[in-house]
């Protein structure tokens, strides 16, 4: 995949997310705030899987065995995805009036989705480096690294840190 078409990949992953949180500073229902941000998890998901496909390089042999696991490797994901949307989701709810119990909640929360990533991961790559040379699981893993910074970096740009209302 040329760098450019990566590119416009990414930069149209990062709109499709921005949308709903962007939203997230102005404290919309939570009802249509989960759906915008599950639509979009959706519009990334499918995305995300063309991006890796352009880079992964795959031989056709490789090619079914990995896709069957990335299967099971994107469901594990998205269970943690979902964690992270409801973490979202509570924040823009508590925003004008946080609590330090909900403070400490969603600390709880961030730590959660970090370790739960983390363990996925971990557990995946061994199944992968049975299905792919380790250069290749490497790859596969810098791609991931690549495109959960690109979508960590419009989250940071788009949230409004915390603010403590004792001292407004």
């Amino acid at each position: 995949m040329s760098y450019e078409r990566y590119t416009r990949l990414l930069c149209a992953l990062v709109l499709a997310f921005a949308l709903p949180v962007a939203g997230a500073q102005q404290k919309p229902p939570s009802v249509e705030f989960k759906y915008e941000i599950e639509a979009a998890r959706k519009l990334i998901d499918k995305e995300r899987r063309v991006v890796i496909a352009g880079e992964m390089n795959l031989t056709d042999a490789e090619r079914k065995e990995f896709w069957e696991l990335y299967a099971d490797y994107a469901a594990e994901m998205s269970e943690v995805s979902k964690d992270y949307a409801n973490q979202i989701t509570r924040y823009a709810d508590n925003f004008d009036n946080m609590t330090d119990a909900v403070a400490k909640e969603l600390l709880e929360g961030y730590f959660r989705v970090r370790r739960n990533r983390l363990k996925i991961r971990e557990k995946y790559r061994r199944r992968y480096a049975k299905v792919l040379p380790v250069i290749k699981v490497a790859r596969f893993y810098q791609v991931e690294s690549k495109l959960d910074a690109v979508y960590d970096f419009q989250l940071a740009s788009q949230i409004p840190l915390i603010e403590d209302p004792r001292q407004n």
